[in-house]
């Protein structure tokens, strides 16, 4: 970087030969410290650059420094920082799934009651979490109730009593069990009840979390589930019956004995099941049918076509003269109890015949649907058209629906 240094020739204070040969003379020591000897002199102006290279340098380093410093240490603390957000967000989150559970809990248990033995003793009765039966929910603020089958199996031949959240005990004034599901209602005295909210059960899907309600005192409990599926159970019901409504609610972690009866619960509060048995819910949208009918008449209706059938959508079936397989609609067919076409049923007086493959019943396709589910839709006494197919050709058929 730095160039040689040169020589700069000053006045010489005697001849060459001399001045290698002999020693200063006294009178020239003088001018040597006067500077009129020879010197060594570094060149002109580039010490400037020397100084310069060197503060370029420096600024650099700093720049580097701050840089280093100021954004990615920055960027770091950052990014640990966004971590930490993240984190607490997280948290926040739980904590909030878990404070909205416990409001999920307590409002869900001003509408679902328990049921007790009745007591005998005319002193009084301590209603233990241990004696219930199982548990309902409350449909309307004058006191129709909705349960199942499977918790007045449990009761069996014993009188009880329905506790409501209120810690007020009523006794059953009407008791009217589901023809077409394993669905109970029952009707108690009182007023001013709040009322459960029913959600739809074809939106859950499988491995959604739900909850099983269990209504105890002084504080309900919910039993973390999730859903295996929505269907059929055992093969003996792959042939299904318009007039009996199959279908089911499965999870994983099955049903403990204490939820018979009891709500299964969604995120939102609403009931989209109850608990038939250790394995099995009802769906809740099969009460929503003849509920109307059992406000107004104090009794239930459910549509009659009369066949059998099985669901292609489940079970599909290669066609022998085609090939093809056919994975829609409900093939008529009968089994053991159950009949492709009842003999004077709806469906024989509309002409429909074991081996028809019914499409749909007006506009609604059978698939998402089954065609029991389906027809229960309908009341009895309305007149629907079905599309089915018969010998590889579409036809249309009215029937007229009876009353079971």
């Amino acid at each position: 970087m730095l160039e040689k240094f040169t020589k700069k020739s000053l006045k010489q204070t005697g001849s060459k030969s001399s001045a290698q040969n002999s020693p200063a003379k006294a009178d020239e020591l003088p001018k040597i410290y006067a500077g009129e000897t020879d010197k060594l002199e570094q060149p002109k102006n580039h010490y400037g650059l020397v100084v310069l290279s060197c503060l370029l340098a420096t600024i650099l380093s700093l720049t580097a420094v701050f840089i280093y410093e100021g954004f990615f240490k920055k960027t770091a603390a950052d990014d640990k920082n966004g971590q930490k957000i993240i984190i607490d967000k997280q948290e926040n989150i739980t904590v909030t799934a878990e404070e909205r559970i416990n409001d999920l809990g307590e409002t869900a248990s001003q509408a679902v009651v328990n049921f007790y033995k009745k007591p005998t003793d005319a002193g009084g009765y301590f209603y233990e979490e241990s004696e219930a039966f199982g548990s309902g929910v409350i449909l309307t603020s004058d006191g129709w109730l909705i349960t199942t089958k499977g918790l007045l199996e449990k009761i069996g031949g014993e009188k009880y009593i329905v506790l409501t959240a209120n810690l007020s005990a009523h006794e059953p004034k009407s008791v009217l069990q589901d023809p077409g599901s394993d669905l109970v209602f029952i009707k108690i005295e009182a007023k001013d009840l709040p009322v459960a909210k029913l959600g739809e059960t074809n939106k859950l899907s499988s491995g959604q979390e739900v909850f099983g309600f269990i209504a105890s005192y002084p504080k309900s409990k919910l039993a973390s589930l999730h859903i295996a599926k929505i269907g059929t159970g055992a093969s003996e019901t792959i042939v299904e019956s318009t007039e009996e409504l199959s279908t089911a609610v499965f999870c994983r972690e099955g049903y403990d004995a204490s939820l018979f009866g009891a709500p299964v619960i969604n995120l939102a509060g609403e009931t989209v099941a109850l608990v038939h048995n250790q394995s099995e819910a009802v769906p809740i949208d099969y009460a929503k049918p003849i509920l109307e009918n059992i406000l107004k008449k104090n009794e239930i209706e459910r549509a009659y076509l009369g066949v059998g059938y099985i669901s292609l959508s489940a079970h599909p079936k290669i066609s022998l003269k085609t090939g093809e397989l056919l994975g829609r609609g409900a093939l008529l067919s009968g089994y053991k109890n159950k009949t492709a076409v009842a003999k004077g049923s709806p469906a024989e007086k509309a002409g429909f015949k074991s081996g028809d493959i019914i499409l749909a019943v007006e506009d609604e396709s059978v698939g998402l649907k089954t065609l029991g589910e389906i027809i229960q839709t309908y009341k009895p006494g309305q007149k629907i058209k079905i599309t089915a197919i018969r010998d590889e050709k579409e036809r249309v058929l009215e029937a007229i629906l009876g009353k079971q």
